[in-house]
């Protein structure tokens, strides 16, 4: 098929699904005090069911006042509420709404004080001169939900828990360079560190605290299959675990001892999973839905039809990408990895079907972050031409003439594995499936669900590629997560790839707080990947938030999570 013809095709399809969409009917609405139904198995979806927000009638609303509830559509269910346990962003942002960690990130890419009084820095004393100690001081005022006060113990037993070599964690990278952490009362926590750890409070931000007088008896080799990984009860946040029907809905109510004065705001927030991204883009319309995160751009323009609902559209610090298996015996070499780079056409996709909403991405750092470095970069261009020399000269050839190259009785075929449920992931992963098969490459697309993804396939390795975007670091810190080799135990290197010499230069930038240092290394270690890929980068994410009119307060953190201010949320009818 010729690129001319290529692209009217894709745009032919392009349009047909957003007919097909736009014409998707409204769900039915059941009757208030209507028996709920839905399936308990895990996973199940009754988008039906009747959800604690549908039976809330206020007989005189008020023009603007706290109170009330919010309902927020999940795409995706969560697993386990804690951030390193979890691969899963909708499990953290639960989590963060139940729990707190000790600081936070905000809509402008800073950090906050959650549980602390302030954020250490060199210039208040809390970070050392030399960078190896950081003195936190916990607010007082703080009690987890069954009313427990919170103290520097838990903060203690947080990282004892992460080290643990029982505790089943994503990764260990940074903590495992604090030699200990002291507690000199109740309300300080200091940990010391062997070495500079550049990204230390961008690590401390996505780990919630853990309740001692809860889990401090629990062996760590049982720990992560204890109740309060599904439910956070008690907390530290601004909301309390009240119910969790799989496949339906998850309730959490106020937590009316919240140690910051006048909040939250609201009642109650339900969290409604709905997996079928047309039935989502439905409850919007009827407002069944106040709001939903992560929209993927294909329905933007059925968004921005429906009345009542504004989009908010935020450039993420994230991009989607194809997560490669490099210990797979094809895709151990670097050349069939720089193959599949220049193998299809990133503008292409951009424009055509993302709508000219993202740009290309090519590596984990964004054009944004001070650390990007433009000359550093591998752009790949699309060259089909290069992508089939490089297969050549690795061996791969097709030899029988069905389009497919061969190598010592092998196919160059692979799996790739997408969570199912929202078209335009698919219409992604079948335009590079068909430029990859002009290449001589074929994939094979397989839709799973969540728990199979990130629940056995990447954590385990038991997968040739899959389709996802990366989490949301604000320091670029995150490319050691993403590529140290995995004997050092990184937190998502989900494609189990190693390159000694790269190592080096990540540890080095990680362990020195000079920004101009630390950007020359990032821009050796970026240059040196372009060269030895270990995934394939295709955009950068744009969050699309649809929200009702009637929600305010909701402010975007395009290095956070999207609940990160849950608590300053409100209701106007």
């Amino acid at each position: 098929m010729s690129k001319s013809k290529r692209f009217l095709y894709w745009l032919t399809l392009l349009m047909l699904v957003a007919l097909v969409a736009t014409a998707c009917g409204q769900q039915p609405v059941p009757n208030a005090g209507e028996e709920n139904t839905a399936d308990t198995d895990a996973g199940a979806t009754n988008t039906e069911a009747e959800t604690p927000a549908d039976s809330e009638v206020e007989e005189e609303p008020a023009a603007e006042t706290n109170g009330g509830t919010v309902t927020v559509g999940l795409h995706q269910e969560p697993n386990l509420l804690w951030g390193p346990i979890t691969g899963l962003t909708v499990s953290q942002e639960l989590a963060n709404i139940l729990n707190r960690p000790l600081i936070m990130i905000n809509d402008q890419i800073e950090y906050v004080p959650a549980l602390v009084t302030e954020v250490p820095t060199l210039e208040n004393g809390g970070i050392s001169e030399d960078g190896l100690v950081y003195t936190f001081h916990l607010r007082d005022d703080v009690t987890w939900h069954d009313g427990t006060p919170f103290t520097s113990a838990d903060v203690r037993f947080t990282y004892e828990t992460i080290t643990h070599p029982d505790m089943p964690v994503r990764g260990r990278v940074g903590w495992n360079q604090i030699t200990s952490v002291e507690t000199p009362d109740d309300h300080t926590v200091i940990f010391n560190f062997e070495t500079v750890d550049a990204a230390f409070l961008d690590r401390l931000a996505i780990v919630t605290i853990l309740p001692e007088h809860v889990l401090g008896e629990v062996p760590p080799a049982e720990l992560s299959t204890h109740e309060w990984f599904r439910t956070n009860n008690p907390g530290l946040g601004p909301f309390r675990f009240v119910e969790w029907q799989p496949g339906n809905y998850i309730l959490v109510e106020r937590n009316p001892d919240y140690f910051v004065e006048g909040l939250p705001k609201l009642d109650q927030i339900v969290l409604k999973i709905i997996t079928d991204a047309n039935t989502l883009t439905n409850q919007l319309e009827t407002g069944e839905v106040d709001m939903r995160f992560r929209m993927l751009n294909d329905q933007v323009e059925i968004i921005e039809q429906i009345p009542n609902v504004e989009l908010v559209s935020t450039a993420a610090t994230s991009p989607w990408l194809i997560w490669v298996n490099n210990e797979n015996p094809a895709l151990s070499d670097p050349a069939v990895r720089l193959a599949l780079n220049y193998g299809f056409d990133r503008n292409g996709l951009t424009q055509t079907l993302l709508r000219g909403l993202v740009e290309p991405a090519y590596n984990l750092i964004p054009p944004s972050s001070w650390a990007y470095s433009e000359e550093a970069v591998e752009a790949y261009a699309y060259d089909p031409d290069r992508a089939r020399q490089l297969l050549d000269e690795a061996g791969w050839v097709d030899e029988n003439g069905d389009g497919v190259r061969e190598k010592d009785g092998e196919t160059l075929s692979f799996d790739i594995l997408n969570i199912a449920g929202e078209p335009e992931r698919v219409q992604i992963l079948s335009f590079i499936q068909d430029q990859w098969s002009e290449i001589g490459v074929q994939v094979n697309i397989q839709n799973v669900d969540v728990a199979t993804m990130w629940g056995d396939a990447l954590p385990s390795g038991n997968y040739d590629m899959g389709y996802s975007y990366s989490g949301r670091l604000a320091d670029p810190a995150d490319l050691a997560q993403h590529y140290l080799c995995p004997d050092k135990q990184p937190t998502t290197n989900w494609g189990l790839y190693c390159n000694p010499e790269l190592d080096e230069i990540l540890l080095a930038a990680q362990a020195t707080v000079n920004q101009t240092e630390r950007a020359d290394l990032y821009a050796q270690a970026l240059e040196m990947i372009g060269q030895n890929p270990a995934y394939v980068f295709i955009g950068w994410r744009t969050d699309h938030t649809p929200i009702n009119q009637r929600v305010q307060g909701y402010k975007p953190a395009p290095g956070f999570i999207e609940m990160w201010n849950a608590e300053e949320w409100s209701v106007q009818e």
